[in-house]
């Protein structure tokens, strides 16, 4: 049995009441002190009704709820058990017409949720929508509610007061846990959460960069595609068009609960595969894609250059060899000088 005392003074009437604070189904004792031998003139009464509940050692109502017991030969207790809000009010002990005490009971009500939304524990809205969810409670006092949200990372933050939480826009970033939390200063708070999911198209980051490569080479491409709920299709396009080539490896790999990677292989590129290509995922919300181009590198032609001279190295030493020709040319010169001399 629970009962609460609390002594206040109330205006009206100048008159000093005892107050009882009880929760609904708890028991309330009210006691009533006066002159031995002087029961019978003794009585309970219900203010705001004008009821006589007792007189003397008798009930004059008779409920279950109401039991009169002689405590001691001065003193009358009048329980009321398992107290409902109906009886609440103001009681007082007489003594004949005379005011020997009162007591205001206060009947209170723990907090209990009424309605909610969702119904569910987890509910999904697209992005850009509106986001509503709602705690009504029951209590006596009334509550204060609270909300607050932790996101991926598990930071949490008060962000509204009030019953009802209404967001505008929605971002991903607005995913995450939500708590209603009731408080009446006077009783247990009471909670209820709410996951949150905002979902989005796909977001699509082709992960090379510039790609520059020379014929025949192998070639990887890394596309990441992230969306929730995750992209239900992955492809790889040129000209609009999905590839096929015999040549080109598609695998797919996830990275987590929102994100996956593509990889394109492109075995042995040949000239016709020099171009752009399309990535793009997709899922109910829609299609998103990016796009790179493979840019090919020519090698240089080397010339020939005609070489006149010979250079050879033996032993650290530069020997220059003259060609043929022009050794020939030397010797043709030297004979024709020494004509000359002899004429």
């Amino acid at each position: 049995m629970f009962i609460f005392y609390f002594g206040k003074t109330l205006s009206k009437n100048d008159n000093h009441h005892q107050i009882l604070k009880a929760d609904v189904g708890q028991d309330i004792t009210m006691s009533c002190i006066f002159d031995e031998n002087k029961i019978e003139q003794v009585s309970f009464m219900r203010q705001m009704t004008g009821d006589i509940l007792s007189l003397g050692s008798e009930l004059f109502v008779h409920q279950s709820y109401i039991e009169l017991k002689r405590f001691s030969s001065n003193r009358l207790d009048l329980k009321l058990k398992s107290v409902n809000q109906n009886d609440s009010g103001l009681y007082s002990c007489m003594f004949n017409d005379e005011k020997l005490n009162s007591y205001l009971i206060e009947i209170f009500v723990p907090p209990r949720f009424v309605s909610y939304f969702p119904l569910e524990g987890s509910v999904s809205y697209p992005e850009n929508s509106s986001m509503n969810l709602s705690c009504h409670v029951f209590a006596i006092p009334s509550v204060n509610i609270t909300w607050i949200h932790k996101d991926k990372n598990k930071q949490s933050k008060y962000i509204n007061y009030g019953e009802d939480l209404y967001r505008s826009f929605i971002q991903p970033s607005d995913s995450g846990l939500y708590e209603c939390i009731a408080s009446n200063m006077y009783h247990a708070t009471i909670s209820r959460a709410f996951y949150v999911t905002v979902q989005y198209s796909p977001r699509v980051l082709i992960l090379n960069e510039k790609m520059r490569n020379y014929l025949h080479e192998t070639i990887l491409v890394k596309c990441r595609v992230c969306s929730i709920p995750q992209a239900d299709h992955i492809y790889w396009l040129r000209h609009d068009k999905q590839i096929i080539d015999v040549n080109i490896h598609i695998k797919k790999q996830i990275i987590n609960d929102q994100c996956s990677e593509s990889i394109m292989e492109i075995v042995d590129i040949n000239e016709y595969q020099f171009d752009q290509y399309e990535c793009r995922g997709e899922n109910i919300l829609g299609y998103k894609s990016d796009y790179i181009y493979i840019q090919r590198i020519l090698k240089a032609r080397k010339v020939k250059q005609k070489v006149t001279t010979d250079e050879i190295n033996r032993n650290g030493r530069t020997a220059l060899l003259l060609n043929k020709s022009q050794k020939k040319k030397k010797n043709q010169t030297k004979t024709t000088t020494g004509e000359n001399l002899f004429n």
